[in-house]
Protein backbone atom coordinates (compact mmCIF):
# COMPACT_ATOMS: atom_id res chain seq x y z
CA UNK A 1 0.00 0.00 0.00
CA UNK A 2 1.65 3.62 -1.04
CA UNK A 3 1.45 5.61 2.25
CA UNK A 4 -0.90 8.25 2.30
CA UNK A 5 2.88 10.92 3.17
CA UNK A 6 5.76 10.40 4.00
CA UNK A 7 7.12 12.04 7.33
CA UNK A 8 10.69 13.14 7.53
CA UNK A 9 11.87 14.32 10.89
CA UNK A 10 14.84 15.92 10.94
CA UNK A 11 17.40 17.63 13.07
CA UNK A 12 19.77 19.31 10.49
CA UNK A 13 22.44 16.96 11.31
CA UNK A 14 24.44 14.65 8.88
CA UNK A 15 22.65 11.56 9.57
CA UNK A 16 18.89 13.25 9.18
CA UNK A 17 20.31 14.62 6.00
CA UNK A 18 20.62 11.34 4.38
CA UNK A 19 17.46 10.03 5.80
CA UNK A 20 15.65 13.41 4.11
CA UNK A 21 17.40 12.13 1.00
CA UNK A 22 15.96 8.76 1.20
CA UNK A 23 12.43 10.19 1.62
CA UNK A 24 12.85 12.57 -1.54
CA UNK A 25 13.94 9.25 -3.53
CA UNK A 26 10.95 7.40 -2.00
CA UNK A 27 8.55 10.37 -2.60
CA UNK A 28 9.59 10.77 -5.96
CA UNK A 29 9.74 6.51 -6.85
CA UNK A 30 6.13 6.41 -5.00
CA UNK A 31 4.11 9.92 -6.46
CA UNK A 32 3.38 10.73 -2.56
CA UNK A 33 3.52 13.72 -0.52
CA UNK A 34 6.57 13.85 1.48
CA UNK A 35 6.40 16.38 4.76
CA UNK A 36 9.58 17.43 6.72
CA UNK A 37 9.38 17.77 10.50
CA UNK A 38 11.54 19.69 12.81
CA UNK A 39 10.70 19.33 16.32
CA UNK A 40 11.64 22.42 18.47
CA UNK A 41 12.50 21.93 22.26
CA UNK A 42 14.12 23.47 24.81
CA UNK A 43 14.55 21.58 28.50
CA UNK A 44 13.09 23.05 31.40
CA UNK A 45 15.98 24.66 32.76
CA UNK A 46 17.05 26.75 29.65
CA UNK A 47 13.81 29.08 30.12
CA UNK A 48 13.94 28.86 33.97
CA UNK A 49 16.21 28.64 36.72
CA UNK A 50 18.43 30.94 37.83
CA UNK A 51 20.12 31.12 34.63
CA UNK A 52 17.51 31.18 31.88
CA UNK A 53 18.41 31.68 28.15
CA UNK A 54 17.78 34.97 26.90
CA UNK A 55 14.77 35.85 25.11
CA UNK A 56 17.00 36.69 22.03
CA UNK A 57 18.75 33.58 22.22
CA UNK A 58 15.30 31.73 21.82
CA UNK A 59 14.20 33.27 19.30
CA UNK A 60 17.61 32.94 17.42
CA UNK A 61 17.06 29.34 17.75
CA UNK A 62 13.65 29.39 16.28
CA UNK A 63 14.76 31.50 13.48
CA UNK A 64 17.55 28.99 12.67
CA UNK A 65 15.31 26.36 12.69
CA UNK A 66 12.87 28.03 10.00
CA UNK A 67 15.66 28.78 7.99
CA UNK A 68 17.15 25.55 7.97
CA UNK A 69 13.50 23.98 6.99
CA UNK A 70 13.14 26.27 4.50
CA UNK A 71 16.44 25.28 3.00
CA UNK A 72 15.30 21.56 3.06
CA UNK A 73 12.21 22.59 1.05
CA UNK A 74 13.65 23.89 -1.78
CA UNK A 75 16.23 20.99 -2.02
CA UNK A 76 13.54 18.31 -1.78
CA UNK A 77 12.00 20.70 -4.72
CA UNK A 78 15.38 20.23 -6.13
CA UNK A 79 15.46 16.88 -6.05
CA UNK A 80 12.27 16.66 -7.81
CA UNK A 81 9.69 15.96 -5.50
CA UNK A 82 6.46 17.68 -6.71
CA UNK A 83 3.94 17.87 -3.56
CA UNK A 84 6.54 19.05 -0.86
CA UNK A 85 5.75 20.79 2.83
CA UNK A 86 7.45 21.48 6.06
CA UNK A 87 6.40 22.09 9.82
CA UNK A 88 7.75 23.36 12.77
CA UNK A 89 6.71 21.79 15.96
CA UNK A 90 7.71 22.50 19.84
CA UNK A 91 8.19 20.08 22.33
CA UNK A 92 10.17 16.74 23.00
CA UNK A 93 11.10 15.42 19.34
CA UNK A 94 9.92 11.73 19.86
CA UNK A 95 6.30 12.84 20.91
CA UNK A 96 5.77 15.35 18.37
CA UNK A 97 6.79 13.22 15.47
CA UNK A 98 4.42 10.08 16.76
CA UNK A 99 1.66 12.86 16.99
CA UNK A 100 1.47 14.36 13.83
CA UNK A 101 1.93 10.86 11.78
CA UNK A 102 -1.31 9.04 10.89
CA UNK A 103 -1.70 5.13 10.53
CA UNK A 104 -1.49 5.82 6.76
CA UNK A 105 1.93 7.36 6.72
CA UNK A 106 4.97 6.08 6.46
CA UNK A 107 8.29 7.64 9.08
CA UNK A 108 11.82 7.95 7.36
CA UNK A 109 14.00 8.61 9.45
CA UNK A 110 18.32 8.12 10.70
CA UNK A 111 19.51 6.32 13.27
CA UNK A 112 20.83 9.60 15.46
CA UNK A 113 20.99 13.05 15.51
CA UNK A 114 22.98 15.68 16.90
CA UNK A 115 23.94 13.25 20.24
CA UNK A 116 24.57 10.07 18.39
CA UNK A 117 27.34 8.31 19.03
CA UNK A 118 28.09 5.25 16.68
CA UNK A 119 26.21 4.52 13.04
CA UNK A 120 25.46 1.08 14.83
CA UNK A 121 23.38 2.67 17.79
CA UNK A 122 19.82 3.40 17.61
CA UNK A 123 19.27 7.16 18.75
CA UNK A 124 17.10 7.78 21.52
CA UNK A 125 14.45 9.46 19.55
CA UNK A 126 14.72 7.16 16.79
CA UNK A 127 14.28 4.10 19.05
CA UNK A 128 11.16 5.84 20.64
CA UNK A 129 9.55 6.90 17.31
CA UNK A 130 9.79 3.15 16.29
CA UNK A 131 8.32 2.01 19.28
CA UNK A 132 5.35 4.24 19.12
CA UNK A 133 4.67 4.75 15.81
CA UNK A 134 1.54 4.70 14.33
CA UNK A 135 2.43 3.84 11.39
CA UNK A 136 5.54 1.83 9.60
CA UNK A 137 8.77 3.30 9.95
CA UNK A 138 12.31 3.32 7.74
CA UNK A 139 15.26 3.95 10.14
CA UNK A 140 18.22 4.60 7.04
CA UNK A 141 21.82 4.39 7.70
CA UNK A 142 23.71 7.10 6.26
CA UNK A 143 25.78 5.06 3.67
CA UNK A 144 26.41 6.71 0.31
CA UNK A 145 24.51 8.39 -1.99
CA UNK A 146 20.39 6.97 -1.61
CA UNK A 147 19.56 4.69 -4.53
CA UNK A 148 16.56 2.57 -5.16
CA UNK A 149 16.70 -0.81 -3.25
CA UNK A 150 17.49 -3.64 -5.00
CA UNK A 151 17.25 -6.71 -2.60
CA UNK A 152 14.95 -7.13 0.41
CA UNK A 153 15.27 -9.66 3.26
CA UNK A 154 11.79 -10.00 4.47
CA UNK A 155 11.88 -12.38 8.20
CA UNK A 156 8.84 -13.82 8.20
CA UNK A 157 7.13 -15.89 11.16
CA UNK A 158 3.59 -16.38 9.55
CA UNK A 159 2.06 -13.59 11.98
CA UNK A 160 0.28 -11.08 11.10
CA UNK A 161 2.28 -8.56 11.59
CA UNK A 162 4.74 -10.56 9.59
CA UNK A 163 2.27 -10.60 6.48
CA UNK A 164 1.58 -6.93 6.48
CA UNK A 165 5.74 -6.79 6.31
CA UNK A 166 5.48 -9.29 3.32
CA UNK A 167 2.46 -6.81 1.95
CA UNK A 168 4.86 -3.86 2.03
CA UNK A 169 8.31 -5.82 0.80
CA UNK A 170 6.39 -6.72 -2.02
CA UNK A 171 4.74 -3.09 -2.90
CA UNK A 172 8.37 -1.88 -2.96
CA UNK A 173 9.43 -5.05 -4.58
CA UNK A 174 6.52 -4.45 -7.75
CA UNK A 175 7.77 -0.54 -8.26
CA UNK A 176 11.31 -1.18 -7.85
CA UNK A 177 11.82 -4.55 -9.59
CA UNK A 178 13.91 -5.31 -6.11
CA UNK A 179 14.73 -8.78 -5.66
CA UNK A 180 13.02 -10.55 -2.44
CA UNK A 181 14.82 -13.32 -0.15
CA UNK A 182 12.01 -14.53 2.63
CA UNK A 183 13.65 -15.78 5.65
CA UNK A 184 12.11 -17.96 8.53
CA UNK A 185 13.91 -19.30 11.20
CA UNK A 186 12.95 -22.37 13.52
CA UNK A 187 13.72 -20.94 16.92
CA UNK A 188 13.42 -25.05 19.17
CA UNK A 189 11.77 -24.55 22.55
CA UNK A 190 14.63 -24.05 25.46
CA UNK A 191 13.29 -27.17 26.64
CA UNK A 192 15.69 -29.11 24.31
CA UNK A 193 19.43 -29.25 26.09
CA UNK A 194 20.91 -31.52 23.40
CA UNK A 195 20.13 -32.82 19.72
CA UNK A 196 15.96 -33.19 19.39
CA UNK A 197 14.43 -36.09 17.46
CA UNK A 198 15.27 -36.11 14.05
CA UNK A 199 11.48 -36.99 13.20
CA UNK A 200 10.40 -33.48 14.97
CA UNK A 201 12.84 -31.21 13.12
CA UNK A 202 11.88 -32.95 9.77
CA UNK A 203 8.67 -32.14 10.43
CA UNK A 204 8.10 -28.69 11.74
CA UNK A 205 10.97 -27.92 8.50
CA UNK A 206 8.56 -29.45 6.18
CA UNK A 207 5.80 -27.38 7.37
CA UNK A 208 7.60 -23.97 7.66
CA UNK A 209 8.96 -25.26 3.91
CA UNK A 210 5.50 -25.44 2.78
CA UNK A 211 3.80 -21.90 4.34
CA UNK A 212 7.27 -20.33 3.38
CA UNK A 213 6.46 -21.66 -0.57
CA UNK A 214 3.30 -20.26 -0.17
CA UNK A 215 3.69 -16.75 1.41
CA UNK A 216 6.92 -16.68 -1.63
CA UNK A 217 4.28 -17.03 -4.60
CA UNK A 218 2.19 -14.60 -3.52
CA UNK A 219 4.99 -12.24 -4.05
CA UNK A 220 5.86 -14.40 -6.74
CA UNK A 221 2.28 -13.53 -8.12
CA UNK A 222 2.51 -9.63 -7.56
CA UNK A 223 6.11 -9.14 -8.12
CA UNK A 224 6.01 -11.30 -11.62
CA UNK A 225 9.85 -12.04 -10.07
CA UNK A 226 11.08 -15.56 -8.17
CA UNK A 227 11.49 -15.04 -4.40
CA UNK A 228 14.33 -16.53 -2.50
CA UNK A 229 13.26 -19.19 0.21
CA UNK A 230 15.46 -19.82 3.11
CA UNK A 231 14.72 -21.88 6.35
CA UNK A 232 17.29 -21.91 9.11
CA UNK A 233 17.22 -23.05 13.00
CA UNK A 234 18.62 -20.90 15.53
CA UNK A 235 17.51 -17.59 16.94
CA UNK A 236 15.51 -15.56 14.14
CA UNK A 237 16.99 -12.08 14.53
CA UNK A 238 20.55 -13.17 15.21
CA UNK A 239 20.20 -15.76 11.88
CA UNK A 240 18.32 -12.35 9.94
CA UNK A 241 22.11 -10.24 11.04
CA UNK A 242 23.84 -13.41 9.78
CA UNK A 243 21.93 -13.57 6.38
CA UNK A 244 22.35 -9.50 5.86
CA UNK A 245 26.18 -10.32 6.82
CA UNK A 246 26.57 -13.11 3.70
CA UNK A 247 24.74 -11.77 1.27
CA UNK A 248 25.91 -8.27 0.64
CA UNK A 249 23.33 -7.38 -1.96
CA UNK A 250 20.74 -7.07 0.40
CA UNK A 251 20.13 -3.77 1.30
CA UNK A 252 16.77 -3.38 2.86
CA UNK A 253 15.48 -5.59 5.74
CA UNK A 254 11.55 -5.53 6.19
CA UNK A 255 10.24 -7.09 9.56
CA UNK A 256 7.07 -7.04 10.92
CA UNK A 257 6.36 -5.17 14.19
CA UNK A 258 6.00 -7.95 16.92
CA UNK A 259 5.86 -11.58 15.69
CA UNK A 260 3.62 -14.16 17.10
CA UNK A 261 4.73 -13.83 20.63
CA UNK A 262 4.63 -10.09 20.61
CA UNK A 263 1.73 -9.28 23.32
CA UNK A 264 -0.80 -6.00 22.25
CA UNK A 265 0.86 -3.82 25.07
CA UNK A 266 4.31 -4.28 23.09
CA UNK A 267 4.76 -1.93 20.58
CA UNK A 268 7.48 -3.47 19.43
CA UNK A 269 9.01 -7.10 18.70
CA UNK A 270 12.22 -8.28 20.14
CA UNK A 271 13.27 -9.61 16.83
CA UNK A 272 12.11 -5.93 14.98
CA UNK A 273 14.16 -4.04 18.19
CA UNK A 274 17.12 -6.39 17.53
CA UNK A 275 17.17 -5.56 13.63
CA UNK A 276 16.77 -1.93 14.05
CA UNK A 277 19.39 -1.60 16.60
CA UNK A 278 22.14 -4.01 15.14
CA UNK A 279 21.52 -3.79 11.85
CA UNK A 280 24.02 -1.85 9.40
CA UNK A 281 21.40 -1.72 6.78
CA UNK A 282 17.99 0.45 6.20
CA UNK A 283 15.58 -1.20 8.18
CA UNK A 284 11.51 -1.07 7.45
CA UNK A 285 9.47 -2.04 10.58
CA UNK A 286 6.20 -2.37 8.99
CA UNK A 287 2.64 -1.21 10.26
Amino acid sequence: MTPRKILCPIDFSSGSHHAFRVAARLATELGTTLEIVHAWHLPPLATGGEYPLPAEAIQGMVDDAERGLTDTLAEAKKLGVERVSSQLVSGPPWERIVEVASPADLIVMGTHGRTGVSRFLLGSVAEKVVRHAPCSVLVARPHGEPVPFRHLLVPVDFSDCSRHALDQASDIATRTGARVTLLHVLELPAVYRGQPPADYLQDIDQRATTQLDEWAELVEQKTRNQVERIVRTGVPAAQALALAAEDRSIDLVVVGSRGRTGMKRLVLGSVAEKLVRHSGLPVLVAR
